[in-house]
């Protein structure tokens, strides 16, 4: 198929192609904190407690993206307190309170008699279902992207070089990593639609793991993940239109072939 011709034809493939763009470069920039913070369960962690909202949106036949948010950043908000107040790890809290939310949204739809939502476009992402409330959601996550980055740039290389010194240069650190877990939970809705939760690490661990393997310093790793994410969600794209593939999936196999490459060649 002309996939240009096609392009010129087709809304829905043009806000598909500009809702991946959009949301792999938004992921490139939160990807390399959560993965220089070891935060990778994070992600799927939030990724499955959206299905709570998901179900509430769906029983109530209302937009899914406000509930799903209200979700994700309740999760994150949750995690971030009972590992900084209490005595577990943030893996603990989060395997904690992941079947939680997940056992309401199950016990939400298993009320519902008219639920009809396809699942595998939640477990497995469909970029196709991106519509134009989903690009004025990711463009305004991004906004505020921009704004963390732009106020709190140094305070975050401290804070991921070195949390406890970065203490001792007055970095308010609890709330540091109170904001980067909102961050991280307004990403991972922005990106589920399209990787899913299953395929969610395409997206959130990845880009920041192929920078932390290219990049010889702490100014190259944004332009690393940047490049590597967007590249790879595109060529993706276009092999799973050409293909008639799924593009979650393709997508996924093409950033970790990429990823293992770039493995290799630096480890030689």
């Amino acid at each position: 198929m002309n996939m240009l011709a096609d392009l010129v034809k087709y809304e829905f493939l043009r806000t598909a192609i500009l809702g991946t763009t959009l949301v792999s470069v938004l992921s490139a920039f939160v990807s390399p904190i959560v993965v220089y913070r070891k935060m990778e369960f994070i992600g799927d962690g939030v990724a499955h407690a959206t299905f709570a909202g998901l179900a509430v949106a769906s029983i109530l036949s209302l937009s899914p993206i406000p509930l799903v948010t209200v979700t994700s950043v309740v999760f994150a908000a949750f995690v971030w307190y009972f590992s900084k107040k209490g005595k577990f790890s943030e893996s603990s809290t989060i395997g904690t309170l992941l079947p939680v939310f997940m056992a309401l949204g199950v016990i939400t739809l298993s009320k519902s008699k008219s639920y009809t939502t396809d699942l595998s476009s939640f477990l497995f992402g469909n970029v196709l279902l991106i519509n134009k409330s989903d690009i004025v959601f990711a463009f305004i996550v991004f906004s505020l992207t921009l704004i963390f980055y732009l106020f709190l740039w140094k305070d975050l290389i401290y804070y991921l070089a070195d949390e406890k010194a970065s203490q001792f240069y007055g970095i308010n650190v609890n709330l540091l990593s109170l904001l980067i877990m909102i961050l991280v939970s307004l990403t991972v809705v922005t990106t589920v639609k399209i990787s899913g939760i299953i395929l969610m690490g395409t997206y959130i661990v990845m880009p920041g793991v192929f920078a932390k393997t290219v990049s010889k310093n702490l100014r190259e790793i944004l332009p690393s993940s940047i490049l590597f994410s967007t590249i790879n969600s595109l060529v993706g794209f276009i092999l799973a239109y050409h293909f008639d593939l799924p593009p979650g999936p393709t997508i996924a196999l093409t950033s970790f072939a990429s990823l293992a490459v770039a493995i290799l060649i630096c480890r030689r």
